[in-house]
């Protein structure tokens, strides 16, 4: 199998450093841009060498930042400068810096409080989100009710306001959720849909998103054919495959410091990635996340957050909030600045480029849900990319073949349809591994091609491995390694067993335990915990949620045994830590692919979110490519340092952070 990655937009046209500049404001403040001035501002954002702007028309409060002459309503009452959104975006434009605007979607706190019809509604009658008492603007909206004709002639007015000038529409907030108004009632009382099935429900839910978002890419097309069009959902995955075409790029909003962590971004990425979008990611300038006004990210998280965009091949976008007078924080754009100025200088050994992968993660998420991302599939992606494993995190869609290697995490059960895609795939000389009940259909049988049969779950458990041959590389061969979730327990039909287990005295339960957490080994027989069977390795562990839980290194190191057994010629190997992350990115129109190469480590140093206050210098650090191109040169850049190249190997001699090794091909 040829080493290819997915097809993607070449000719990429976003704005590569971005800023998505916040302005959600209390009517209970005065003088509301009463600072601002135009030119002040342009000079901040373009000294910071930031290329879009995303500037606000109406906030989360429900107010609007322009002169509006269908809703003056609605025009912030404290807006001093009633011409705020027409001068920056001019001010802007008159820098060299785009600006889409931002329009709220389903947060509307006007809205929310004034029309109570348009909020969405539980099947009980009460509306989404907290109580009015409460302080926030999170009682949400239904775009099923008359607020849509509210939206669509904001949305117009904006547009027609701008004219040519408008560069695009942010929409925010835009997520499936279930409605039980009037409007959504009768819609699908009409469609004959069970209004007691909570899943018919939802994915009436998503089907009704989905037309908002067709319906309003068509508006804003009526006035902008060119314009960038984005729906804010806060994470990217699976749900928003359907609706793709409604889409001219994806922003992944992923604060690490905020609900998202660290993880999230990898994830979002890297199934974004496989739809064929040029794609943003977007961090914040927060130490903590939105509104966390007087705050400013320690300098190397946001290097690693916004050179980790890069590394993927990704354009930036880095989250601020304009204070309620108008001007902006000199000390966040010093930031921002000293930031994108590195990657100004780094972006064209990124973008544009495609990914140079050799395996697809399968995740299990569900079509109709956002942010319930399986704990198996955060778990494998820590783990897959610490072994600096070349991976796209696809669906059950996607093209199988344009992978050497398919892995199927801990709970991904699949249709008989699937099944038989996966044995057409084996077939061709595909790869894959699959834990626990990863490839099991309804039935509970595996496909074919495992040799494999499911025998229930663990009745007695922990139970503990015990690794022989090639799965003790890395590991102490029969020590026994417990597992502490509980495994599903498997057997060889045709495949052979490669790894073994054995069972504790007693489960721990009641008056029967030992010590303190699980009783041990009973050091009993010896039963099938692994079976290989051809191109196929079956594991009866969730070796993937179980490094989420807790990380124990033998469940990476089994992993990669395993993955040597299929695929015994990686992309790349390297002799540095584990915290060292290595992207490969492809640019034929260069002749040449790029190692991106990050050493930023989290810290967990308070309660809540992992902190990065430094870079992680590393030195003499050998890289080992084995690439699909003959390779005939390599250097650093941007310096452009020569480094000796012995086959596919180089050495680097310092790695400062971020480091970018270009590999010239024959």
């Amino acid at each position: 199998m040829a080493f290819t990655a997915p097809e993607r937009v070449d000719d990429m046209q976003l704005a590569s450093r971005q800023v998505h500049l916040d302005f959600h404001t209390s009517e209970e403040i005065p003088g509301i841009a009463a600072d601002f001035d135009a030119q002040a501002f342009a000079q901040t954002v373009r000294d910071a060498a930031i290329n879009s702007m995303t500037v606000f028309a109406r906030c989360h409060h429900g107010w609007l930042y322009y002169p509006s002459e269908q809703f003056p309503e609605r025009v912030h009452p404290h807006l001093v400068n009633r011409n705020l959104l027409l001068e920056q975006v001019r001010a802007l434009h008159a820098a060299g810096v785009r600006a889409p605007v931002y329009i709220t979607v389903q947060w509307d706190y006007h809205s929310a409080t004034t029309r109570p019809e348009w909020l969405i509604r539980k099947p009980g009658g009460a509306h989404e989100g907290p109580p009015f008492t409460e302080p926030g603007f999170y009682q949400s909206l239904c775009v099923n009710t008359g607020y849509y004709d509210f939206l669509a002639a904001q949305t117009a007015e904006v547009c027609a306001m701008l004219g040519d000038e408008l560069d695009g529409i942010f929409f925010d907030i835009v997520g499936i959720r279930p409605c039980m108004c009037a409007s959504c009632r009768a819609e699908m009382k009409a469609r004959g849909i069970d209004m007691a099935n909570e899943a018919a429900v939802r994915a009436f839910a998503k089907a009704s998103i989905d037309r908002f978002k067709a319906r309003m890419t068509a508006l804003v097309r009526q006035y902008s054919p060119d314009g960038t069009i984005f729906y804010n959902a806060g994470h990217v995955g699976p749900c928003t495959r359907d609706s793709r075409d409604s889409y001219t790029h994806f922003e992944l909003e992923s604060l690490p410091s905020g609900s998202w962590g660290y993880l999230h971004f990898p994830v979002t990425a890297r199934y974004a990635r496989t739809l064929g979008l040029d794609c943003i990611g977007m961090t914040g300038k927060f130490h903590t996340e939105w509104g966390d006004f007087h705050s400013l990210k320690n300098q190397a998280a946001l290097e690693f957050e916004c050179f980790r965009m890069l590394s993927y091949g990704f354009a930036a976008s880095v989250g601020d909030q304009l204070e309620p007078g108008g001007t902006l924080n000199p000390a966040t754009y010093q930031l921002i600045g000293h930031v994108y100025r590195q990657m100004q200088e780094r972006e064209a050994w990124a973008r544009p480029s495609r990914a140079l992968v050799e395996a697809a993660l399968v995740t299990p998420e569900v079509l109709t849900h956002e942010h319930q991302v399986p704990e198996s599939i955060f778990g494998a992606a820590q783990l897959l990319e610490e072994l600096a494993i070349q991976f796209d995190i696809v669906d059950l869609e996607a093209d199988l073949d344009l992978y050497p290697l398919v892995i199927l995490p801990d709970d991904l059960v699949v249709t008989d349809a699937y099944q038989a895609k996966l044995d057409a795939y084996v077939q061709s000389g595909g790869h894959i591994i699959a834990c626990a009940r990863g490839g099991l259909n309804a039935a509970n049988c595996y496909p074919s091609s495992f040799g494999t049969a499911y025998q229930g779950q663990e009745t007695l458990w922990p139970s503990f491995v015990l690794p022989r041959g090639a799965m003790a590389n890395g590991l102490i061969a029969d020590n026994a390694y417990v597992i502490y979730l509980q495994g599903e327990l498997i057997a060889p039909t045709d495949g052979e067993v490669l790894l073994t287990r054995q069972e504790p005295y007693f489960a721990r339960a009641g008056s029967h335990f030992c010590s303190h957490r699980y009783t041990p080994s009973a050091r009993g027989e010896e039963k099938p915990a692994a079976v290989r069977h051809g191109n196929v390795i079956v594991f009866g562990h969730p070796l993937f949620s179980q490094y989420r839980a807790n990380a124990p290194f033998w469940c990476k190191r089994l992993i990669a045994n395993a993955i040597d057994l299929l695929l015994p010629e990686r992309l790349v190997r390297h002799d540095g830590p584990s915290t060292l992350t290595v992207s490969l990115l492809h640019q034929p129109q260069h002749n040449r692919v790029c190692a991106h190469l990050l050493s930023y480590v989290p810290v967990r140093k308070s309660a809540k979110i992992d902190l990065i206050e430094e870079r992680t210098v590393l030195n003499d650090v050998t890289l080992e490519l084995k690439l699909p191109f003959p390779v005939k040169a390599a250097r650093l850049e941007p310096d452009g340092t020569e480094l000796a190249l012995t086959g596919d190997t180089v050495t680097m001699p310092r790695i400062d952070g971020y480091a970018i090794v270009v590999f010239d091909l024959a």
